[in-house]
């Protein structure tokens, strides 16, 4: 099996044999996507089946209702997911400098000595010695221009807005209970964009796409096999995930943020992890040397992993343990056909119908009822029988009338209670929608020095937003703009509290709560009236 390898920053791939080994890994040094597939394909003749790992789909966890996961539409479950996990999307705010890392141009320690040099370089601009870091890493011998080239066009796709894209859920294993969170199932989140890009650039190429994994976590199913417990910690040159072995398989990512990594920052990037058990895995031999910096392999409960040489070919590995086992997301590699019950005219439809059968129904019976007395009377008729007997034949048949006439008011009844119910899926879509254009507001709201730490539902249409900004009046600017954004929904911001703190980065700066909540004299805006607004 053939296992492709997107960390956002080179593709890269490697072959599975049956008995689980990897062969030599090899990576495209093209950055555009047909370019480097076509130039895998032809290192790898003869394969046509692959599995994608990728950066473009995160992994987490969602708690469904009862039942929920399976008889939720394409549609409801695809937006419910993207509202718990757009957050752990890769924001656009990649700097060159982590481009150049990313793809092994440069260390972190060549990186820091180019921060350095530029900063030199910016304190006079007048004398024309300011140089871009790219310029810098010509001059330095560290990379070719054509790299730096390369390595700009990855920044700009790693950056492209994907506000207006559709979401698109994976469905994984229903996980335990952990860390006080109740049991919820496995899931993950991409755009349905990005795997219809990989699905055409895959074709082009003549390979044919098995599955789609997500790339935080997936080296659990290879050393899951050696700890049953604790977290497993993945360093890479763009950040950390910390994946908790045990059944509930909790991902979380921290990316370094274009800073250059130091032993200081990676030792209080391991010290958040929750548990004791710490099996660390370090993907370079530069980031491994910061571990053994930092002193953490002495801890009795921290253990240092495999070789970095091997990276490539635990990835692999990785990926075709989860594919044999089934015990990975599964995202549809094509939507399935819209159902009938979704389609704007059905509620009409329904009622039609349901009115066209009672109808029916009711002149079928009437008609049933009617013709035996007709064909009495007729009979009567001819045969001279007593007008008495016709009169109580005739009162018989009213009675049944009566009773026609109330059932097909219970009929009436019953109309009545669909149309509610098409009125409350209505609603049920409005309020997706809704929580849909809140989340693209807040992402059209970030400014620079600005990022989002976590959103969540209090009740109803409130929301409490924590946030963490360079300085507080960065943290202010923001709220000031989404405050106004906001105020066409009919929702109100408030500052709940403001403290410095040095949020998921690790940088001193100002952490900030932000409650949303619905402005009480005025009914609540709906999704067209914010469009109008903007």
């Amino acid at each position: 099996m053939l296992v492709i390898i997107d960390d956002g920053f080179t593709i890269k791939a490697t072959t599975i044999d049956a008995t689980g080994k990897s062969a030599a890994v090899v990576v495209a040094s093209e950055v555009e996507l047909a370019a480097a597939l076509k130039e895998l394909k032809a290192s790898f003749k003869g394969v046509r089946d692959v599995v994608v790992v990728t950066r473009d789909a995160v992994a987490g966890s969602v708690e469904f209702p009862p039942g929920a996961a399976d008889t939720l539409g394409f549609n409801e479950r695809n937006q419910l997911v993207q509202f718990e996990l757009m957050s752990k999307m890769p924001q656009n705010d990649t700097m060159i400098g982590e481009v150049f890392v990313g793809r092994s141009l440069i260390t972190h320690a060549q990186l820091q000595q180019l921060l350095t040099e530029q900063r030199e370089s910016r304190k006079d601009r007048s004398a024309g010695n300011y140089q871009h870091l790219g310029a810098l890493a010509v001059s330095k011998g560290f990379a070719t221009q054509e790299e730096v080239d390369k390595s700009i066009d990855v920044q700009r796709r790693i950056n492209q807005p994907q506000l207006g894209y559709s979401p698109l859920a994976g469905i994984g294993l229903e996980l335990k209970a952990s860390y006080g969170m109740p049991a919820g199932t496995e899931v993950g989140f991409m755009y349905q964009e990005v795997r219809d890009r990989w699905l055409a650039a895959l074709k082009q190429a003549g390979f044919r796409l098995n599955a789609i994994i997500p790339f935080a976590g997936i080296t659990r199913h290879y050393f899951g096999k050696q700890f049953a417990n604790g977290n497993l910690v993945e360093i890479y040159d763009h950040g950390i995930n910390i994946v908790a072995l045990d059944g509930s398989r909790a991902v979380e990512s921290i990316p370094f943020g274009g800073k250059p990594m130091e032993v200081e920052q990676l030792s209080n990037l391991l010290s958040r992890v929750g548990s004791s058990q710490k099996c660390i895995w370090a993907t370079t031999d530069e980031l491994r040397d910061l571990v053994l910096a930092t002193g953490e392999h002495t801890n009795k409960d921290s253990q240092l992993l495999a070789d970095p040489n091997e990276a490539g070919q635990i990835l692999g590995i990785s990926t075709v343990n989860a594919i044999n086992s089934m015990r990975h997301v599964v995202f549809p590699l094509k939507n399935p056909p819209k159902p009938l019950r979704e389609q704007p005219f059905m509620p009409w439809v329904y009622a039609a119908l349901l009115a066209a059968g009672v109808v029916f129904l009711a002149e079928n019976h009437i008609q049933q009822e009617i013709q035996p007395l007709v064909d009495d009377l007729e009979t009567e008729r001819l045969e001279h029988i007593e007008w008495e007997d016709k009169w109580g034949e005739a009162s018989e048949f009213l009675g049944r009338i009566g009773t026609l006439e109330g059932g097909i008011k219970t009929n009436q009844e019953l109309i009545a209670n669909a149309d509610a119910g098409i009125q409350l899926i209505d609603n049920l879509k409005n309020r997706s929608e809704f929580q849909i254009k809140l989340m693209e507001t807040l992402m059209a709201s970030i400014s620079e020095g600005v990022i989002i730490d976590s959103l969540e539902s209090t009740s109803g249409d409130a929301f409490a937003v924590e946030l963490w900004s360079i300085t507080p009046q960065q943290g202010s600017a923001f709220v000031e703009v989404f405050s106004e954004k906001l105020s066409a929904m009919n929702l109100t911001v408030a500052v709940l509290s403001t403290r410095s703190g040095q949020g998921d980065v690790g940088v001193d700066g100002t952490e900030m709560l932000v409650s949303i909540n619905p402005q009480i004299e005025d009914d609540p805006a709906n999704v067209e009236e914010l469009e109008d607004a903007e």
